[in-house]
């Protein structure tokens, strides 16, 4: 079932504007990209009324939702037949306007496939929100910070291509179960991409899980890549941490310090917290670097759904100056939800 715990209740509180709260310093910007903002180059598009494309955009267009590479839809759009089943015919749905991430979670949750959210929370910055058909169920995805309709060029080619980075430090587990390489199941992944004032950001959230004579096992991946941003906010720190209702067996990595990054990791008194700090050391300052960590929960019984209380905290730096306060930073926090087997609990 879902936590009820007090760490819960703290991430409920957020549910609704995540984003919006989320650092100290994190005011929303624009969510730029490299791609041309007129160009839709990703193939055929079904475009529903309601949805804003850029002034000059003439992208290819198809009359049905599941004929097209990819299928946009607003925000408001909840009477609409044509979004679920498209979702169905493993179309693409991308989902644009205020509260975009409310409709793809109400098609995931009647498509019957896993899926997950890194953050079950929204807000009304959240602009752009997609659901993908995956081999493993339904991968989500969630956009901080977009312009729209300057950025949508962008975020759908994101949503189709999204970024594969390498883990900068090994974070695989030593301790897993016998077997679990073989049999478990994965579901998701979960990104949230964002872009503050400064620079921009991935988070990916991944879960396999598989069931024994000892319970069901879990095995949260949080990812968090940070990118430097306009020439004068560097690249400095992934802040990584989870919290879990159920047993926490193992987590990687240990601390250490290699690559150039200082990994720490801050034990909690409960022993059911993780928290790595994965940090620019040395002369060299990596342009960007992605930080990993894995952990692995038991659970007496088979959750349904799997949460947890989450965030991926990015800090940047402005090397020009000596002072230590000139940081910049970002927050994603809220509590992930994970569905194995399809469907939302009330």
């Amino acid at each position: 079932m879902p936590s009820r715990s007090r760490r819960a209740l703290l991430a409920a509180v957020g549910t609704g504007f995540a984003g919006g709260l989320a650092g100290c310093s994190a005011r929303l910007g624009n969510l730029t990209s490299q791609t041309d903002p007129n160009e839709f180059s990703v193939g055929p598009l079904y475009v529903a009324d309601g949805v804003p494309l850029p002034d000059g955009a003439d992208p290819q267009t198809v009359d049905d939702p599941a004929a097209a590479r990819v299928a946009l839809f607003p925000s408001d759009g909840f009477d609409r037949p044509e979004p679920g089943t498209a979702l169905r015919e493993s179309t693409p749905v991308v989902v644009v306007g205020r509260n975009a991430q409310v409709l793809p979670m109400d098609l995931c949750a009647a498509d019957g496939r896993p899926y997950g959210f890194a953050s079950d929370g929204w807000g009304s910055d959240t602009r752009v929100a997609a659901a993908v058909p995956s081999e493993d169920g339904l991968v989500t995805h969630v956009f901080e910070g977009i312009e729209v309709p300057g950025g949508l060029a962008g975020a759908v080619d994101t949503v189709l291509n999204p970024p594969r980075t390498a883990c900068a430090v090994d974070a695989e587990l030593s301790d897993r179960p016998p077997g679990f390489d073989e049999e478990a199941r994965t579901l998701g992944p979960s990104y949230v991409h964002g872009r503050n004032d400064v620079a921009t950001f991935t988070r990916r959230d991944a879960v396999r899980v598989v069931s024994d004579a000892d319970g069901t096992h879990v095995e949260l991946e949080l990812r968090g890549t940070i990118r430097g941003g306009d020439g004068t906010y560097d690249a400095d720190q992934v802040r990584l941490v989870a919290s879990f209702d159920d047993r926490l067996r193992a987590t990687a990595p240990p601390a250490s310090e290699t690559g150039g990054l200082a990994v720490r990791r801050v034990a909690e008194e409960t022993g059911d917290t993780v928290d790595h700090r994965f940090t620019q050391a040395g002369d060299g300052v990596r342009p960007e670097f992605t930080a990993c960590q894995r952990s692995l929960v038991t659970a007496a019984e088979t959750p349904g759904p799997f949460s947890y209380v989450g965030n991926a905290r990015f800090r940047w730096r402005d090397q020009r100056l000596i002072r230590e306060d000139d940081l910049w930073h970002h927050h994603t926090p809220g509590q992930g939800v994970w569905y194995p087997d399809g469907g939302r609990s009330v």
